[in-house]
């Protein structure tokens, strides 16, 4: 029987950690298939362990600016709804005031709401076995140490020379997988294909992939911009 897991992805930490994958393919930039992404997590351990990996859902953890700040927030929102439509991810956003961004209240936030989803689902009968973990998880011991007295193990998705593998072998059930050596796997290649827009019903060639689309006459108005 597969063993079913849960993939935790740090947003705020994976956008700061994209320079190492661009590095590794000797890119300045590229998109990230974030629909790929935890399946090319799930085979890596699959092979590592040598089991079958059941992927139960992936859960992404982000920020985006205050409603009461004025910012401009329409991408960023247009990016969490493409990760909860198209790539089925169960998002998790906070606001947070402008300019706190890059603090420690963001990092602690998300690490708190990470934490406490750990704990839920590795409390709940039948839904997670192994619990991968995408970000820095340098403050969750405590919450770490708690899932796997629940029986489940956990396994750490991170950069190259990020992280201390004398505590992660007290800690982590697996070997860590370093993202950036799936840095060719997880680019995002985009294919231009012929859309119809749902607003006007004419055809265009993109190469959006989201669940909806609007022509470039009908997008601006659409997202009031």
């Amino acid at each position: 029987m597969a063993e079913k897991a849960i993939v935790f992805i740090d947003g705020c930490w994976l956008y700061k950690c994209r320079g190492a994958l661009f590095e590794k393919l000797g890119e300045n930039n590229f998109e990230i298939d974030y629909a790929k992404l935890p399946k090319v997590i799930c085979d890596d351990l699959a092979n590592l362990i040598d089991e079958d990996i059941s992927l139960v859902k992936t859960i992404y953890f982000g920020t985006v600016p205050s409603s009461r700040s004025g910012y401009n927030t329409s991408k960023q929102l247009a990016f969490y709804d493409y990760l909860d439509r198209s790539c089925y991810y169960d998002t998790h956003i906070h606001e947070v005031e402008v300019g706190l961004e890059e603090s420690r209240t963001v990092s602690n936030w998300i690490e708190i709401s990470l934490a406490a989803d750990l704990i839920y689902y590795s409390a709940i009968p039948s839904v997670m076995d192994i619990a991968i973990i995408i970000g820095d998880s340098s403050n969750l011991s405590p919450a770490l140490n708690r899932v796997r007295s629940l029986g489940k193990r956990i396994q750490l998705v991170n950069i190259t020379n990020a992280v201390n593998e004398a505590n992660d072998k007290r800690i982590y059930d697996f070997p860590t997988i370093y993202l950036d050596d799936h840095a060719a796997d997880v680019k995002l290649i985009r294919e231009k294909i012929n859309r119809t827009c749902k607003k006007c019903g004419d055809s265009e060639e993109t190469t959006w992939a989201g669940a909806d689309f609007f022509c470039n006459n009908c997008r601006g108005k659409y997202r009031g911009i």
